[in-house]
C-alpha cells in the first residue's frame, strides 16, 4: 500500500450504498490494522465489527454521531481500549490506519463521535475493563445517477505555520526542511484530519528529533493527535526515514512550550 497516495486521495464519506461489504474483507482490514500499533499491546484493544448496520442505526440514531446525528451505513466498526498512557492516541492511530486501508480497498468511512460510551459498549457485550473510543461508519460510497464527488480537500495550514525550529515560536522555513529531506513528510502530515479541521497540533524540530505538541488535553484533541502521528510516521517511512513515536519524556520548559499546549511525543529522525 502506498500511504502517501492514499493520504492525498482519501475523503470522508457520508453517503453509503446499502450493499453489504464481504465480511472477509472487513476482517482482513481489522487484522492488518492491528499489526501496527502506537503503544501498549494488541491485547489492550478490542475492535468490534457491527455487521447489521440497519439495526445499529435504529438503536443508536440520536445517541452517536455528529451531535447525535448518526450516518446511515451498512456496517460500523468500534474500537474499545483498556486505559493506559497514550490509549486515546493509540486508538485513533489504529482506526485511522484502518480508514486508509479501507479507502485503498475501495471502501468509504466516516468518523463518528460517541456520546454514551457505556451504553454503546454494553449493548455490544464488551467487557467493562475496556472503554469505547473510536467508531466508524463503513461501506461502499454512494454516488447516485447524478451525484459526483467533487469535494476538494479541506483547507489546511501551510507547513511553515505548523512547525518551529528548536523552540516554540521560532520560525522555520521550507528551505531548511527541504535541505534536511523533511519537507514532504510535514507536507503530508498536515493532511491529517481533525475535529472541525482545527489542526490542534504543532511540531518543533530539534536537531535529531521532532517534538509533537497538542493544544489541550480533551479527548477529541487526543484523537486528532494520534491521527497526526500516523500520517507523519507513514510519510517518514515512505521517504526512507525509519523510526517510531515515543510518548512522553519531554521537558516543556526546554522548548518554551506554552501552558495551553501539551508535549505528547517525539520522533527520532
Amino acid at each position: 500500500m502506498n500511504y502517501i497516495k492514499t493520504i492525498e486521495s482519501i475523503r470522508t464519506i457520508r453517503d453509503f450504498k446499502k450493499e453489504d461489504v464481504p465480511q472477509g474483507l472487513i476482517h482482513e482490514l481489522i487484522s492488518s490494522s492491528k499489526e501496527n500499533i502506537l503503544t501498549g499491546s494488541i491485547n489492550d484493544i478490542v475492535i468490534t465489527f457491527i455487521n447489521n448496520g440497519k439495526k445499529f442505526y435504529k438503536d443508536f440514531a440520536g445517541k452517536v454521531g455528529y451531535f447525535g446525528k448518526l450516518i446511515e451505513a451498512p456496517h460500523y466498526i468500534l474500537l474499545s481500549s483498556k486505559v493506559f498512557e497514550g490509549y486515546i492516541e493509540n486508538s485513533s492511530y489504529i482506526m485511522e490506519n484502518l480508514r486508509l486501508k479501507a479507502w485503498n480497498a475501495g471502501l468509504g468511512t466516516c468518523w463518528l463521535s460517541i456520546e454514551n460510551e457505556q451504553e454503546l459498549r454494553e449493548s455490544l457485550g464488551i467487557d467493562q475493563e475496556f472503554t469505547a473510543i473510536g467508531l466508524l461508519a463503513i461501506g461502499y460510497q454512494y454516488k447516485g445517477i447524478f451525484k459526483e464527488d467533487t469535494s476538494p480537500k479541506s483547507t489546511r495550514l501551510g507547513v511553515e505555520e505548523l512547525i518551529f525550529q528548536n523552540q516554540w515560536g521560532k520560525a522555520l522555513t521550507g528551505d531548511v526542511l527541504e535541505e534536511r529531506g523533511l519537507l514532504n513528510i510535514f507536507y503530508y502530515a498536515r493532511f491529517a484530519p481533525s475535529w472541525g479541521n482545527k489542526q490542534p497540533w504543532r511540531f518543533i524540530l530539534d536537531e535529531d528529533r521532532v517534538i509533537l505538541t497538542v493544544e489541550d488535553k480533551s479527548i477529541s484533541k487526543q484523537l486528532d493527535t494520534g491521527i497526526a502521528m500516523l500520517y507523519f510516521e507513514k510519510a517518514a517511512h515512505e521517504e526512507g526515514i525509519g523510526g517510531k513515536w515515543v510518548l512522553g519524556d519531554i521537558d516543556p520548559a526546554k522548548y518554551n512550550i506554552p501552558k495551553e499546549f501539551k508535549a505528547v511525543a517525539y520522533f527520532k529522525i
